[in-house]
């Protein structure tokens, strides 16, 4: 006799078990496959309104920043039934301060198969933060590593309307070696810092912050090339005479001794060096655009002009004679060192219009050629300084005002004088290339 019972109906009982459960998967994949697209159609909608608020700060409609924003946010996926907030500053993320606007957009969302485990519907929200790249900030170092800032001896560097971000995860990111300060309205450091008998302002100042991101990207310029043959190719001018050049190209250029070189308005190329070791002389350059393959050299006490344009200097860049040196609307990108000194009488700005508006000084992403700058009371710049890759030597003489906006690898202050930097972009120049509105979260 078999004792065994018939179990042939058990197979049909778990084949409907498991088609109930993989069903049920199916459905919540569904669900939460319509989900992920509603959170992307809602972090499009976060953008806009952040975009459109931003915008309305900006160009002084704080009346209309809210229905702005919603409409924009309307315009770009939002539903009837969702809602844009804007939060001035932001609450949250990493850009808690003036000048950023925060977007948080929040929709239900109706759900399909999930309604049978209770959930109807499910809110999706996104948010977004805008504002202007040069908003709170005046000086960036980028390095990620080592002291990014550091100032030794007895001087000092204020920011007293604008911050300081410094990139470095190192203990001593930030470091004051001596009687000197570093003081600005902020200070954020990712890494730590070191005080050995100076003063840091705020203090203790923010740690633990994110990396900030380089706030700026500038493309590099179209370099021309050309050459020269014949006698005229290296013009001199020595002694006490002077001498007219016109525009074109030449294989060098050099003014030597008390005489007055003046080079016409008009577009350069220079595949050697220009060089001025004028005592008594002038070298005077007319407004264009100068492409010198070599050193641009100005040495010596006769004075400097240079007319607005860009100039683009493949060699070094030394500009530390002890007369006059005036420049306005010029830009200089270098691809070697750059090494600029003024003794009260150097009084340079950045171009306020065009692609580089309000760029004074910049170099490559990737060129790490080393920078100096050597202020002295009575000295003006205004402009930006960008050399995201390179190490930067500020030095001041006496007290420098300087209107300047500093983007770096790392940053070194020396000397025994006081370095005021003001916000170039917010105070002086607000169509500057750094003062665009971005979206930084």
């Amino acid at each position: 006799m078999s004792f065994r019972k018939n179990e042939s109906g058990n197979v049909l009982v778990l084949t409907a078990m498991c088609l109930t459960i993989l069903m049920g998967f199916v459905a919540m994949a569904i669900d939460v496959g319509m989900l992920f697209h509603a959170r992307v159609q809602m972090q499009i909608a976060a953008d806009a309104a952040a975009a459109a608020a931003a915008l309305d700060y900006k160009y002084g409609e704080s009346t209309r920043v809210q229905s702005d924003a919603t409409a924009a946010a309307t315009q770009n996926g939002m539903l009837a039934t969702g809602t844009a907030t804007i939060n001035d500053p932001p609450t949250s993320g990493y850009h808690k301060a003036a000048g950023y606007i925060e977007a948080v957009v929040s929709e239900p969302y109706p759900t399909f198969f999930m309604k049978t485990f209770g959930f109807g519907a499910i809110n999706v929200s996104a948010r977004a933060v805008a504002g202007s790249s040069a908003n709170g900030g005046c000086l960036w170092t980028l390095a990620r590593s080592g002291t990014d800032v550091s100032l030794t001896g007895s001087g000092a560097i204020t920011a007293q309307n604008c911050s300081i971000y410094d990139d470095s995860n190192a203990s001593n990111a930030l470091q004051v070696v001596g009687s000197g300060s570093i003081s600005a309205k902020s200070i954020g450091i990712v890494g730590g810092y070191n005080n050995v008998g100076g003063h840091i302002s705020p203090n203790p100042p923010t740690t633990g912050i994110a990396p900030a991101a380089d706030p700026l990207s500038l493309p590099a310029p179209t370099i021309p090339t050309g050459s020269c043959s014949g006698s005229a190719c290296n013009p001199s001018n020595v002694g006490s005479g002077n001498m007219v050049l016109g525009p074109g190209t030449y294989t060098s250029i050099t003014n030597v001794g008390s005489g007055t070189l003046t080079l016409t308005p008009g577009n350069y190329i220079i595949t050697g060096s220009l060089s001025n070791t004028s005592t008594l002389g002038k070298l005077i350059l007319g407004a264009g655009n100068y492409t010198i393959g070599g050193n641009f050299t100005s040495t010596g006490s006769g004075s400097l002009t240079l007319g607005a344009g860009l100039y683009t200097v493949g060699g070094n860049l030394s500009l530390t004679g002890s007369g006059p040196m005036t420049g306005s609307g010029v830009t200089f990108y270098t691809q070697g060192s750059t090494t600029v000194t003024g003794s009260g009488n150097m009084n340079l700005s950045a171009p306020t219009s065009g692609t580089y508006s309000g760029v004074l000084f910049f170099q490559s992403t990737s060129d790490t050629q080393a920078m100096k700058i050597t202020g002295s009371s009575g000295d003006d710049l205004q402009g930006i300084v960008y050399a995201p890759a390179a190490a930067l030597t500020l030095t001041g003489s006496g007290n420098v005002t300087v209107s300047l906006d500093i983007i770096v690898d790392s940053l070194n202050i020396t000397g025994s004088g006081t370095i005021a930097l003001t916000n170039y972009a917010v105070v002086d120049n607000t169509n500057s290339v750094l003062d665009k509105l971005a979206m930084v979260e």
